[in-house]
C-alpha cells in the first residue's frame, strides 16, 4: 500500500487519462524511474537496495556517459518524467551533472533522497533548475526513533537541515514513511508534524506500508512489515488517508469493470536499475532487459510488454481497529521556513 500525496490526483491517473482519451490505451513510456546507484550513507534497516551497496557492485553501476546515452534514447521515444533515486542518487559525485543533463533534455524530473547530503550550493542550483518534486524519506518523528531505523549516527539532525534548505527555497516537497513495526505509533504524529511545515506553503505527504526482499534475495526484511489490519487502522484513524483510501478503492473498481489493470507498468511506465536494466517496475524485477547492449525503444515496446506482471489483489476488509493517537515531542531542531 503506498498513499500517494494526499489531496493531489496522482500521476496514474493522470497518465491513464492522457493514454485514454489522446492515444486510445496504446503504449506509450510517459514516466521512469531510474534507480541511479545503490550506494547510500544510511543503512536503513529495510533497505532493498542496501545489499548491493558494496564496493564490487557499485564497480559494475552505469557510467556518465552510458546513461546519457540511455537517457536520449528515451527523450527520443517520448518519455515527459523521470524519478531519480537509488539508493541515494546525491551519493553520486556526478548526481548534479546527471540530473542537469535530465533537465536540458526537457524531463520533468522527481528525486528520492534522503535529505541528509543535500547543501546549500546544491539546494541552489535546484532554484535555477527546479526540480518537479523533491521527496525525502522521514521514517521517525524523534532523533531515537529515526536513527533506529537509518542506523545512521547524526541523521536526524541532518534531514532536518535538508528540509529546512528546501522550504526556505520555497522547492517542491513531500515527506514520506515507510510505515513499520518500529514506527507504527508516530505516523499519524509524522503526518501531523509535515503538516505544520512550510508557512502555508503546502508539504505533501506519503504514507507507504509495503517491505520489499532485498535485492539479494534476503526477506530477513519482513520482521519489519505491519500486518494489513495495521496498515488499514492508520488509515482509518485520519480523515485523509480513509478519504484517499476510498477514492484509490473506486478507481481500482472502475478500472476493473472496464477491464483494465490499474497497474501502469502495463502501459506507461517502466523501471531502470544502476546497471542499466529495464524492468516492468522497482518490484518487478523477474525479467528484464539490458541496455548497455540495446535500444531503449526495442527494450520497451517489444520486450516489456513479454514480461509477467501478476495483478495484485486489492486487500480484503479488515475490522477497524482504534490507534491511540501518542504524544511525541516534535523535533527541537527548525526546520520551519519563515521567508
Amino acid at each position: 500500500m503506498e498513499t500517494p500525496a494526499v489531496g493531489s490526483l496522482s500521476v496514474d491517473e493522470l497518465a491513464a487519462r492522457l493514454l485514454d482519451t489522446h492515444l486510445k490505451g496504446a503504449r506509450f513510456p510517459l514516466q521512469g524511474q531510474w534507480e541511479l546507484t545503490c550506494r547510500c550513507n544510511l543503512r536503513c534497516v529495510m533497505c532493498y537496495t542496501d545489499c548491493f551497496n558494496t564496493p564490487d557492485m557499485l564497480r559494475r553501476e552505469l557510467s556518465f556517459p552510458e546513461i546519457v546515452r540511455i537517457m536520449d534514447e528515451i527523450q527520443e521515444a517520448g518519455c515527459l518524467e523521470l524519478c531519480l533515486t537509488g539508493g541515494e542518487p546525491l551519493a553520486r559525485k556526478d548526481f548534479l551533472e546527471i540530473y542537469g543533463y535530465a533537465k536540458q533534455k526537457g524531463f520533468l524530473v522527481t528525486v528520492f533522497t534522503n535529505g541528509t547530503l543535500l547543501t546549500e550550493s546544491m539546494a541552489d542550483y535546484w532554484v535555477r533548475y527546479p526540480p518537479s518534486m523533491i521527496e525525502i524519506s522521514f521514517h521517525g518523528l524523534t532523533q531515537a526513533s529515526f536513527e533506529r531505523i537509518t542506523q545512521g549516527a547524526g541523521s536526524y539532525d541532518r534531514c532536518l537541515e535538508g528540509i529546512r534548505m528546501i522550504l526556505d527555497r520555497q522547492l517542491p516537497l513531500t515527506l514520506k514513511t515507510t510505515g513499520m513495526t518500529v514506527n507504527r505509533d508516530e505516523v499519524l504524529n509524522i503526518k501531523e508534524f509535515v503538516a505544520r511545515l512550510g508557512q502555508g506553503r503546502k508539504v505533501q505527504y506519503k504514507l507507504g506500508g509495503d517491505i520489499r526482499a532485498r535485492l539479494d534475495g534476503s526477506q530477513d526484511v519482513y520482521q519489519y512489515q505491519l500486518p494489513n489490519e495495521d496498515i488499514a487502522a492508520i488509515e482509518r484513524a485520519d480523515p485523509e488517508f480513509r478519504a484517499e483510501r476510498a477514492r484509490q478503492d473506486g478507481l481500482e473498481e472502475e478500472f476493473a469493470r472496464q477491464g483494465k489493470s490499474f497497474c501502469g507498468s502495463e502501459r506507461y511506465k517502466f523501471h531502470i536499475d544502476a546497471y542499466g536494466q529495464l524492468q516492468l517496475c522497482s518490484n518487478n524485477r523477474r525479467l528484464s532487459y539490458d541496455l548497455r547492449h540495446g535500444s531503449f525503444r526495442e527494450g520497451f515496446y517489444e520486450h516489456l510488454p513479454q514480461f509477467p506482471c501478476p495483478n495484485r489483489r486489492p486487500l480484503a476488509a479488515e475490522p477497524l481497529l482504534t490507534i491511540e493517537r501518542r504524544t511525541h515531542p516534535i523535533p527541537t531542531k527548525e526546520v520551519v521556513s519563515y521567508g
